[in-house]
């Protein structure tokens, strides 16, 4: 059983395209159909996704495919989990009173179990209290909060600058949310070791492997390194952007995600007994593939 806890739909007319032509030409994916993308997950034993889009209305102009998610989870409600994206402060550095109002109407008619925030594609710091109302609505409604909270691969430095990804951000936050859950994108890369410590301090952070396969050594190291600090139980399988020929996939996403899916399984071991690192057990892997996701989605 598998449990992807983190993708995004994509829909190419939700990008603005002269502002990725500004991005050096940063190529649009293409659509991907949803009934071909459903039929492909569950064809891997995938039983369930957690789909959002990604709001980057503020400095990009874009949103990936924000006003699809509800149309994709009526129409499959028993395997979508839908999350909502938000920038919780506007263009002009005011709070958005608008994203507020909408993310409020969602989460007080169950439409959604999470919220989406990216700090360094938005420019804002995670812990700027111009945010916290969003915050203090998810904790209050024990909606999960997910950060794009790492570095960006594939793409020029001003899309996300590092400055707005410092976990020390997230510290602040953690401290004044301490009930809200929260899940940090791809293991919060390149900090993913003061990540684990800021896990090891809360049973309510989690993080996904998502856009992580590809640096295999580094990943295989680190999930000892989470054994290490105690928060392994808190780590998910996840894919990110799902489309063709869209780093890191091919034309044929579902050759990348068995990819990926054999790494978890069978690969970080292989390189762990080449490097007579400790290996994974297979309740460990299980919790990764199935089990904290469950846990964190009240679904075991």
């Amino acid at each position: 059983m598998i449990i992807d806890a983190h993708m995004h739909l994509i829909r190419k007319e939700n990008f603005d395209k002269e502002r990725y032509q500004w991005l050096d030409n940063w190529r649009i994916p293409e659509n991907m159909n949803l009934d071909e993308l459903v039929k492909m997950w569950k064809g891997m034993g995938i039983e369930k996704i957690v789909a959002m889009g990604q709001a980057m209305y503020r400095i990009w102009n874009t949103d990936m495919a924000e006003n699809y998610i509800q149309e994709a989870y009526e129409k499959y409600p028993d395997f979508i989990i839908p999350f909502a994206s938000v920038e919780p402060i506007d263009k002009i550095n005011r709070f958005n009173q608008a994203s507020f109002d909408k993310f409020e109407e969602d989460v007080l008619n169950n439409r959604i179990r999470g919220v989406l925030f990216t700090p360094p594609c938005g420019h804002y710091n995670a812990n700027d209290k111009t945010v916290y109302p969003f915050y203090q609505l998810a904790q209050k409604h024990g909606i999960v909060v997910q950060y794009h909270h790492s570095a960006m691969s594939e793409c020029p430095p001003y899309f996300a600058p590092m400055k707005y990804y410092r976990p020390e951000h997230l510290n602040d936050v953690m401290m004044d949310f301490p009930k809200m859950k929260i899940v940090v994108e791809h293991m919060g890369y390149p900090h993913t070791e003061e990540l684990f410590i800021l896990m090891a301090n809360s049973d309510r952070m989690y993080t996904d492997l998502s856009m992580a396969y590809d640096r295999e050594m580094t990943i295989a190291w680190n999930l000892v390194q989470a054994r290490e600090y105690g928060v392994l139980n808190k780590i998910m399988f996840a894919t990110d952007f799902v489309a063709p020929d869209n780093y890191p996939f091919s034309a044929d996403p579902s050759v990348e995600i068995r990819g990926h899916i054999d790494k978890v399984r069978s690969g970080f071991n292989e390189i762990n007994r080449r490097c007579g690192w400790p290996l994974l057990t297979e309740e460990e892997i299980e919790g990764i593939m199935y089990h904290n996701a469950a846990r964190l989605y009240d679904m075991e």
